[in-house]
């Protein structure tokens, strides 16, 4: 991760150590899912990834050091999205948090503290209650962005179709007898009409229809991609993936407040009790990975490979109580298998990468997801299992030092964390890791420190799993991380 000019120098040093650093694959992290560039443009200017603040802001130099990684051996994909990047502080806030009251998530608290346990009282001046990060974290409302539907995008609106047809089809079940599933009663059922949101654009103001009492909102991110020739972001992305000259991308979609925002009600259900459903989610998921599909199919490189960070719960299946992004790989592969088959299977496959990870063990919340499963070691291993049950291959994922849930700013919380200790890594790598070896695995992040001596380092992180996946005695697992 690079978030400043000031830490360009990981990247220059990486380069240096192509040939020995214990890696194959460096995710270069967060490009805006906002961004703007066209083809030819050698900038990284508007794209989240500015490496220097003048000239080319970065880009030569950038494209210096992937040549010298990937001649030496190592992949190098560039990630749209992460955390600040798919979060939209008044919907979640409103309802992701506020919409489950204070049963709805350790985030309540700061409704508690800075709006006096009422959400209406959070407001752009106290970052919607800071919900998206601590105050602690001195973040600006120009640290939040999310993932716009360019509706004035001819891909977008080729990804769109491809949806709704697909929607038609599953409904009319007549293909019943053609489709090829494991699922195949899953799969037929019926499932709600798509509902496009193209009036939430970043930068622009947006009314919520829910409230109509409210002022207006000001969506995060700019617009300034409107007036590019693509009029799409994930156009622009793929564009400048090719100037790069990288060997794939990567979509980090983790917008829980999408989920909620536009939930839908179960059969027999209600909207105040649930059951919920998070098709919405699913649809604008899907949708975005095929616009980047079909970019991928028209630009020079249609090699270019693909992946996705899944989430730890995103594969499971069983009732979503909201809040998170439960099921939505587990139903993106059951109704719209193409996008997640051509991310895992065939030349374009970058692979899904599991954040399994952030965890917690909190009672209050139910957050071990089965009964005596509540250990480090014993969810990583039951979330990938979902992942194996739904068919879907992907990697293991860890978290070098604290991780960034729950938030040890909240009195109680942090006897709750479930750090990536050295004995938890080495049981993760020879149990669960041992029988996922063929996707791999991946850790967060590289630059990120240990934390305790008891924690394992990322050196320690990439120097097992890369002895799990390429064996002991490849040489390029005995490598260090160097420090810039």
């Amino acid at each position: 991760m690079i978030s400043s000019p000031s830490q360009a120098g990981r990247l220059t040093k990486l380069a240096e150590a192509a040939s020995t650093i214990p890696l194959n694959r460096i995710w270069l992290a967060f490009f805006r899912p906002d961004m703007v560039y066209s083809s030819g443009d050698n900038t990284l200017k508007g794209t989240g990834f500015e490496t220097s603040s003048s000239g080319d802001y970065g880009f030569a130099s950038v494209k210096k050091s992937i040549q010298k990684l990937q001649a030496a051996g190592v992949e190098v994909f560039l990630s749209i999205g992460g955390w600040d990047n798919n979060c939209f502080p008044y919907a979640y806030a409103t309802y992701s948090v506020g919409g489950y009251g204070s049963g709805g998530g350790e985030d309540w608290y700061y409704i508690e503290k800075y709006g006096n346990g009422n959400v209406s009282n959070c407001l752009p001046e106290n970052q919607y209650c800071y919900v998206c990060e601590p105050k602690s974290a001195g973040e600006t409302a120009k640290n939040y962005l999310m993932f716009p539907e360019p509706g004035h995008s001819d891909t977008w609106k080729q990804a769109v179709s491809y949806i709704e047809g697909r929607t038609q089809e599953i409904n009319s079940a007549q293909d019943k007898t053609s489709m090829n599933s494991s699922d195949a009663a899953s799969v037929l059922a019926s499932v709600p009409t798509p509902e496009w949101h193209t009036d939430i654009v970043p930068g622009k103001a947006w009314k919520d229809p829910n409230y109509p009492n409210r002022n207006y909102v000001t969506v995060p991110g700019s617009s300034a991609f409107e007036s590019t020739g693509t009029k799409d972001p994930y156009a622009n992305f793929v564009m400048l993936a090719n100037d790069l000259g990288v060997a794939g991308i990567d979509l980090d979609y983790e917008e829980f407040w999408h989920a909620d925002t536009f939930k839908t009600v179960g059969s027999g259900g209600t909207m105040k009790d649930g059951p919920w459903l998070l098709y919405q989610t699913v649809y604008k998921y899907s949708a975005i990975i095929k616009d980047l599909m079909i970019n991928i199919a028209n630009s020079k490189n249609k090699n270019l490979k693909l992946s996705t960070a899944g989430g730890a719960v995103s594969a499971w299946s069983g009732k979503w109580w909201g809040g998170n992004l439960k099921g939505l790989l587990l139903l993106a592969k059951q109704h719209f298998a193409e996008t997640i088959d051509f991310m895992t299977t065939g030349t374009n496959s970058g692979g899904i990468s599991v954040m399994s990870y952030d965890l917690s063990d909190d009672p209050k919340y139910t957050e071990c997801p089965s009964p005596g499963v509540c250990s480090l070691q014993q969810q990583v291993a039951f979330y990938m299992n979902t992942y194996q049950q739904a068919g879907i291959p992907a990697a293991v994922g860890y978290e070098v030092g604290a991780p960034a849930y729950p938030d040890p700013g909240i009195p109680g919380s942090a006897k709750y964390t479930l750090p990536l200790t050295t004995s938890a890594l080495q049981e993760i790598v020879s149990q669960t890791q041992k029988k996922n070896k063929a996707q791999g695995g991946f850790f967060w992040e590289m630059y990120k420190e240990a934390g305790s001596s008891s924690n394992a380092d990322p050196t320690a992180v990439a120097q097992a799993i890369c002895k799990a996946v390429l064996g002991s005695g490849n040489e390029r697992c005995q490598g260090e991380i160097p420090q810039p």
